[in-house]
């Protein structure tokens, strides 16, 4: 597995080219999910329940996407804190359909399984680059990088899998095969969290994590 840290913007990016690949009943149970249609980008479908995961066919699925959630937190966050689903869903995307720029409200941690693309890009965005936090100036660049960019592309394929804040604002590129298919998931902070001493206790209980056990 190649572990790729991406520090876009000061944001700690996650790629995993895991070579997990669904097998063939796997991917035909995700096909043939219900699917509602974009309410604005042609041949861009999304499953109507946001709550796959849950579902038996896709316990392989759900236990690769969680232990890769756990080194995201632990290895590259470094943080001993627990997270759990929140909701997770397909997407299919037919020839010349994309995914808009958006990002996730009620979500601290995003990801993104590559169940089926040939050739694929997810474009972050940030309204400033990380060298213009302190002084919004117009920089003269000599070449783009992480830390003058206000946009960052990943190329991604079947089996690949990338972590993210849910803030980061992010879009797919056109599709330019007969069919890319995700899973996308959503994690929130479970559990206890700061310290009595300092005033910050909090006791977080993330509910919809009790249908994914």
């Amino acid at each position: 597995m190649n572990k790729t840290v991406i520090p876009f913007a000061g944001y700690p990016i996650l790629l995993l080219e895991s070579g997990f690949n669904l097998n063939n009943n796997e991917l035909n149970s995700l096909v043939n999910l219900e699917y509602a249609d974009h309410v604005s980008i042609k041949n861009l479908k999304i499953s109507t329940d946001v709550d796959i995961l849950r579902l038996d066919e896709f316990k392989r699925l759900k236990n690769f996407i969680k232990e890769s959630l756990d080194f995201y937190v632990s290895d590259i966050l470094q943080i001993n804190n627990t997270f759990s689903f929140c909701q997770s869903w397909s997407a299919i995307q037919n020839k010349d359909a994309y995914h808009p720029c958006h990002a996730h409200y009620n979500h601290i941690i995003s990801s993104v399984y590559y169940a089926k693309a040939e050739e694929t890009k997810l474009i972050f965005h940030v309204e400033k680059s990380k060298i213009q936090d302190g002084y919004y100036f117009d920089y003269d660049v000599k070449e783009y990088n992480w830390y003058n960019s206000s946009s960052y592309t990943v190329s991604l394929k079947t089996g690949d899998i990338i972590f993210f804040p849910g803030q980061l604002k992010h879009e797919s590129s056109i599709n330019n095969s007969n069919e890319r298919i995700i899973v996308g998931s959503s994690f929130f902070i479970d559990g206890k969290i700061g310290k009595k001493t300092l005033i910050t206790d909090l006791d977080i209980i993330n509910n919809k994590n009790i249908i994914y056990t």
